[in-house]
C-alpha cells in the first residue's frame, strides 16, 4: 500500500526539479545516453553530442522491490517502495545544509540489479561493523553518504566508516529538505 505523504512529496520533489529545469534551460534535463543500460526515463534519440532529455516515469507495473531486499538481505522501508518501486529516475542535483549532492534512483530495469549489489555491498559493510542496517539513496561530492535505515525509514548521513548524524524521520521529509539545482 502507498503511502500518500511519500507519494505527494516525491510528486512535488518531480515537479520542483523539471519546473526548476525548465525556467533556466527552456527544456527538461539532459543527460548523457547510455547505449548499454536502457531508461525509460529518455525522452527520443540522443542529440549529436549524444545527450538526451529525460524526465522521471512511473514503474508500470510497480514493483514491490523483492529483489533488492532478497539480494541486500534487508527488509525496506515502505518509504522505499513508494519511491523507488514507483518511479524510474535518474539522479538529481541538489543541495541539502548547502552541500551539493547527487539524489540517486533506479533508471531502469538493467539499473535495479546495480542498485542490488551496491545495497548489498553496503550493508555488509555496516554489518561487518556491527552496525544497522542502511541502503544509500544520495552521495555528496565530498565521499559522504545519505541513506535510509532499514526498515525504519529514518533517513541519514554516513561515511564509509561511521554514521555522522541523523537527518529526517522519513523521505517525505528529506524531499522537502532538498534546494534543486539548475544547471
Amino acid at each position: 500500500m502507498s503511502n500518500p505523504d511519500t507519494s505527494r512529496a516525491l510528486r512535488q520533489l518531480f515537479e520542483r526539479y523539471l519546473t526548476s529545469i525548465q525556467e533556466v534551460s527552456g527544456s527538461l534535463p539532459i543527460t548523457e545516453h547510455d547505449a548499454a543500460v536502457y531508461s525509460p526515463c529518455e525522452l527520443g534519440a540522443p542529440d549529436a553530442d549524444g545527450t538526451v532529455s529525460w524526465r522521471p516515469v512511473q514503474r508500470k507495473p510497480r514493483s514491490d522491490l523483492a529483489m533488492l531486499q532478497r539480494e541486500a538481505d534487508v527488509v525496506l522501508p515502505d518509504s522505499l517502495r513508494d519511491w523507488l518501486g514507483a518511479w524510474w529516475c535518474l539522479p538529481i542535483e541538489a543541495t541539502l545544509f548547502n552541500d551539493p549532492m547527487v539524489l540517486l534512483g533506479i533508471t531502469g530495469p538493467d539499473d535495479e540489479r546495480i542498485v542490488a549489489n551496491r545495497w548489498a555491498s553496503h550493508v555488509a559493510a555496516r554489518r561487518a561493523r556491527n552496525a544497522d542496517d542502511t541502503v544509500p539513496v544520495g552521495a555528496f561530492m565530498d565521499g559522504r553518504i545519505l541513506t535510509v535505515a532499514c526498515p525504519s525509514g529514518e533517513v541519514r548521513l554516513e561515511t564509509t566508516t561511521r554514521s555522522l548524524r541523523f537527518v529526517a524521520e522519513s523521505v517525505s521529509d528529506l524531499f522537502g529538505m532538498m534546494v534543486l539545482q539548475t544547471p
